[in-house]
């Protein structure tokens, strides 16, 4: 073997990239038999002991170099990008795990009222969180926390993330909960009609028995009662008190409650009003739900404070009303405490304190622009129309100013499409034209007002009459009809010969509702919705001396 040979061999060990500490002179012998022989010392001479040496030394150095380089290339380092890769998922995992720690954080931050903190906690976390799931999750926290401060469009953009997500996982159920949290930020916007477009499409995404679609009846009852429409609201209603009662869902029966108690108050049936009011404050003090600040008891609150308003009980109306306020400063509801300055108003007014009652209207239509919900706003603006009504009868002011104010009310009314209270601004009009004797204004404002109460159509099936614009006594029957508590007595009280249906839809009726009717001691048993008389009677007036 030669020299070259050698080096050859010794620049391919080099820089083949075998292994850098493998060198020829510990593979091969060198030139020269005395120096470093490879036989232990034995040192051998000539050419015949070369030639033997030299075999000798060329299979065992490919044998030792076959050795060294299979025990090389196992421990040859991994490429950096695989390194780098790696050492980023890490720190994304560390970072998720990080970010899940905030959310729960936010979550015990938000129970106790520091919504300022919980909110950056979770805007923050927002940014790490890499599972779609659990950032689903946490945009509904942000979306919740934005609805209670009155901030719906900031609401209605982390509601458009959701549906995205799930669209992306393509999810059925996430898709439903999406489109309810849209349809109800545009309820309290005033986009009433889209809000239905919303609810409808989160029926179709979800099942039919579960809490979500039990909370999308509620939100198309609720909207169904600002448009006027009462069956239907009442429909809605029944179909989510079913889905409470199949999935216990508490919190949903008390939200279904509180609209059946919204529902009676403008049917001017108070007594019933404050039967379904009562009914959701006691479930308000009963729910595991942290404390008795939640959303859920404030609105139970301010429907107790409204439902003995309209019952004349104006100091114990007073007292739920200022609890009300009171958690809703506290916990930074401001939607709530808008609401609740309107019902202040309204006890205000019922006292005949108009000034006080017109500044609280003033300061609800205030703070219900901040916020951009137009339904308190036109709420409110209706109850300060009252006000100026009633200084116009008591010759205090002229004639201009409610006629202004009543013109503006019914264009906000009209576009968000609030049929009854068109129809009262109507009348209202009419009388105010009247006084300044413009005939032919009263006369149009008169018809318009007759057309929209038959549209409504607030007639009972028993015997003919309307209602809902005086106080009376009414029935929910298990279709969704309304009647005179007289007239659904009256059916029930026939002999099981005759039949006994509804008389709007002819279907079959059975005693198993609640009937608010002196001759029969209020016996009946309750349908899927109505209250025991006694026992409401008994509950309402513990609830209103417990506050």
């Amino acid at each position: 073997m030669s020299w070259e040979s050698l080096n050859s061999h010794h620049d391919f060990i080099r820089y083949g990239g075998v292994s850098h500490q493998l060198s020829a002179t510990r593979l091969l012998s060198s030139p020269e038999g005395s120096r470093n022989p490879l036989d232990g010392g034995v040192s051998i001479g000539g050419a015949g002991a070369m030639e033997h040496h030299q075999s000798w030394t060329w299979g065992d150095s490919f044998s030792s170099l076959h050795r060294d380089t299979a025990y090389t290339e196992v421990r040859n380092p991994r490429p950096a990008y695989f390194t780098w890769s790696c050492f980023r998922g890490c720190r994304a995992r560390i970072h998720h795990s990080i970010a899940k720690r905030k959310v729960e954080q936010g979550v015990k931050l938000y129970n106790q009222h520091k919504q300022q903190q919980a909110v950056r906690k979770w805007k923050s976390a927002l940014k790490a969180i890499r599972k779609r799931e659990d950032k689903f999750e946490l945009l509904g926290y942000l979306y919740q926390a934005y609805m209670d401060w009155g901030k719906y469009r900031d609401a209605l953009e982390f509601a458009h993330k959701q549906l995205y997500i799930s669209e992306e996982l393509d999810n059925p159920n996430m898709r439903a909960e999406s489109y309810l949290n849209l349809a109800r930020a545009h309820q309290r916007l005033g986009g009433l009609e889209r809000a239905l477009a919303y609810a409808r499409h989160s029926l179709y995404n979800d099942c039919e028995q579960c809490a979500t679609a039990g909370h999308v009846h509620l939100t198309v009852g609720s909207v169904y009662l600002e448009l006027a429409g009462f069956n239907k609201a009442l429909d809605s209603f029944q179909h989510a008190h079913r889905i409470a009662q199949a999935v216990h869902d508490n919190a949903l029966e008390l939200q279904v409650y509180v609209g059946l108690s919204e529902l009676f108050s403008r049917l001017q049936d108070a007594d019933k009003s404050a039967r379904y009011a009562s009914k959701a404050y006691d479930l308000s003090r009963s729910l595991q739900l942290g404390d008795l600040n939640s959303r859920h008891h404030r609105a139970a609150l301010l429907q107790m404070a409204s439902a003995l308003r309209k019952q004349g009980e104006l100091g114990d109306a007073h007292d739920y009303c200022s609890e009300a306020t009171r958690l809703a400063l506290v916990s930074g509801d401001q939607a709530t405490y808008a609401r609740s300055i309107r019902i202040m108003g309204d006890i205000y007014r019922k006292k005949q304190d108009i000034n006080k009652a017109f500044r609280q209207y003033e300061t609800a239509m205030g703070s219900a622009a901040a916020m951009g919900d137009r339904v308190i706003q036109m709420e409110s603006m209706d109850g300060a129309a009252r006000c100026l009504e009633a200084l116009r009868l008591q010759h205090k002011i002229c004639n201009c100013r409610p006629l202004e104010f009543n013109t503006r009310l019914l264009e906000v009314a009209s576009s968000v499409g609030a049929k009854l209270l068109v129809r009262t601004i109507r009348m209202r009009l009419s009388k105010i034209y009247h006084s300044l004797g413009d005939e032919d204004q009263k006369q149009h404002h008169e018809r318009v007002a007759t057309r929209l109460q038959q549209d409504l159509d607030l007639t009972c099936g028993g015997c003919g009459s309307p209602y809902g614009i005086e106080g009376d006594s009414l029935e929910a029957l298990p279709c969704a009809h309304i009647l005179h508590a007289r007239c659904a007595y009256d059916i029930l009280r026939r002999n099981k010969k005759k039949k006994r249906s509804c008389p709007d839809c002819d279907k079959a009726m059975n005693s198993r509702l609640y009937l608010n009717c002196n001759d029969y001691n209020n016996t009946y048993s309750p349908v899927a919705l109505s209250v025991c008389s006694s026992e409401s009677h008994c509950e309402s007036h513990q609830a209103t001396s417990s506050v």
